[in-house]
């Protein structure tokens, strides 16, 4: 394809067409007629080669678009190459400004290790120079350590002694202080424990005491049941008749039994204690046994015997028959004008619901529940007891023994309370004996530390004190030698680290 049909393409085809068109209508006026369809012919010839035309037009019209847009895609290229260069070129500009300065500094770094080197080769001639001085001065020193060093084990062990008695002293005045201060601490501490050691001793004993006075009581009670039976059957014809004698009788034995009970008058117990009932009436109940939490129990001793004597003194079996008969009945009638009195209902009595109702013979006793076998149970179902001296003193002794029982819980109760009490002040006694013994480890510590202080570490106060004695300084005790060997050693380390020469490769 010629250049020029690239450059004017559009003026080409329609100067192409204007020229079909001329010459199609020339060719229709020349040759019309017999010219017609050679013209036809030709135009279509002409009007094909145009089509074709149009179409190579248009495949070199697309293939001008690709290669204008592969053009443009390479100027883009072009483009972004010319950034990317001018980008270089900045780099390798600021590079070259980097490398000109790091030259100019590796210039100055050669001058300053020149320097360098100028001031240490003169820092080396000065210090051979300061060594050769020092190793003057060293030996003069060494001369003048050895003019002390005939005195310095005396007045090491000096010092030393010196010190050993003055932690002594300190020692001595600590502990005896910690002494007073566990005495002031303690000694309440061990009169407490000692105390309550001496209580719970005694209710021990108490305790044993008691057993062994319940057995022999035990004992001694049957042989009382005996001698008072005994008394009893004597002393029938003399009481036969006269009521009061009856009655005081009867209150001796009742005495007697409270005697021998353990039991204490005004205490545990009381005798004919005026009270009144809730109607105003007035009793003196013969004896009011106090038992434990306030409780009490009403004894009556008024029981008539009269015909007990009857039935000891007949000779017949008819005569004894009418006489228990009477003896019975005179027991039930007390017992129905006992149970109607109701003394455990008495303002200030707190008693079981039953009153004991004491007959002082045995026999008598015996007599009444053989004869009519229901009695026991009337009496019973009436809150009425019927006690004998021997049941009496059993109970009596229960009581009594009860007693002891509540003195020795309300001992032990104490004594509980007294342990929390010692339990108390021993936390408070082992808190400041912890605290004593934080007191003794840091006085430790500080005695560690002072004794470290003195023998220990440049210029220590054993190797200065070492230093008086090779100066001439005399003495009349010198100090231990190990310890002085010691303090010298830790002082020469020290000072040996201290003055060490800086080795330098004069190579480099």
């Amino acid at each position: 394809m010629p250049e020029w049909f690239n450059q004017y393409p559009s003026q080409i085809v329609i100067a192409l067409l204007a020229l079909g068109f001329i010459a199609a209508g020339g060719l229709g006026y020349l040759l019309r007629g017999r010219k017609v369809a050679r013209l036809s012919e030709e135009f279509q010839r002409v009007q094909q080669a145009l089509m074709q035309t149009q179409q190579e037009y248009q495949q070199e019209q697309e293939r001008y678009q690709v290669l204008q847009q592969a053009s443009q895609q390479q100027l883009a290229q072009l483009q972004s190459y010319q950034v990317e260069e001018a980008r270089q070129q900045e780099r390798v500009i600021a590079q070259q400004q980097q490398l000109a300065q790091q030259q100019a500094k590796l210039e100055q770094l050669e001058h300053t290790l020149r320097d360098s080197q100028q001031q240490l080769q003169q820092s080396q001639t000065q210090l051979a120079t300061e060594q050769e001085t020092r190793l003057q001065q060293q030996q003069h020193a060494e001369e003048k350590l050895a003019l002390l060093q005939s005195n310095k084990e005396e007045m090491l062990k000096e010092f030393e002694l010196l010190s050993q008695k003055i932690f002594e002293q300190k020692t001595k005045q600590f502990t005896e202080q910690n002494r007073v201060g566990l005495d002031t601490v303690l000694t309440p501490f061990k009169e407490q424990l000692e105390g309550l050691k001496k209580k719970v001793e005694d209710v021990h004993i108490d305790d044993v005491r008691d057993r062994t006075t319940l057995k022999a009581q035990i004992t001694e009670l049957h042989q009382l049941n005996k001698q008072m039976t005994t008394e009893a059957h004597a002393l029938t014809t003399a009481l036969r008749g006269e009521k009061k004698t009856q009655g005081n009788w009867g209150e001796m034995v009742l005495e007697r039994v409270l005697e021998r009970s353990g039991l204490r008058a005004g205490e545990e117990y009381q005798r004919e204690q005026s009270m009144q009932n809730d109607e105003g009436q007035r009793f003196r109940p013969d004896v009011i046994i106090n038992l434990p939490e306030g409780k009490h129990i009403v004894i009556d001793s008024k029981v008539s015997l009269n015909a007990y004597t009857d039935y000891v003194a007949a000779e017949t079996d008819e005569a004894r028959t009418l006489a228990a008969r009477r003896h019975t009945d005179a027991i039930r009638n007390h017992i129905r004008s006992l149970s109607e009195k109701a003394y455990q209902q008495l303002e200030g009595i707190n008693s079981p619901d039953f009153v004991f109702l004491f007959m002082p013979i045995e026999p008598a006793f015996m007599l009444a529940f053989q004869h009519d076998e229901s009695l026991f149970n009337d009496a019973f179902e009436r809150r009425i007891v019927v006690v004998t001296p021997t049941t009496l003193l059993a109970t009596l002794r229960t009581v009594a023994s009860i007693w002891a029982i509540e003195r020795r819980n309300k001992s032990t109760e104490k004594l509980a309370e007294q342990a929390g009490k010692i339990y108390d002040k021993l936390t408070i006694v082992v808190d400041r004996m912890e605290t004593l013994g934080k007191q003794l480890n840091t006085a430790q510590g500080t005695w560690d530390s002072a004794w470290n202080s003195l023998k220990t570490g440049r210029g220590n106060l054993f190797s200065q004190a070492d230093q008086f004695l090779k100066l001439g300084v005399r003495v009349k005790k010198e100090l231990a030698k190990n310890l002085v060997e010691e303090a010298n050693d830790e002082h020469d380390l020290h000072e040996s680290m201290r003055l060490k020469p800086l080795v330098v490769d004069s190579d480099d």
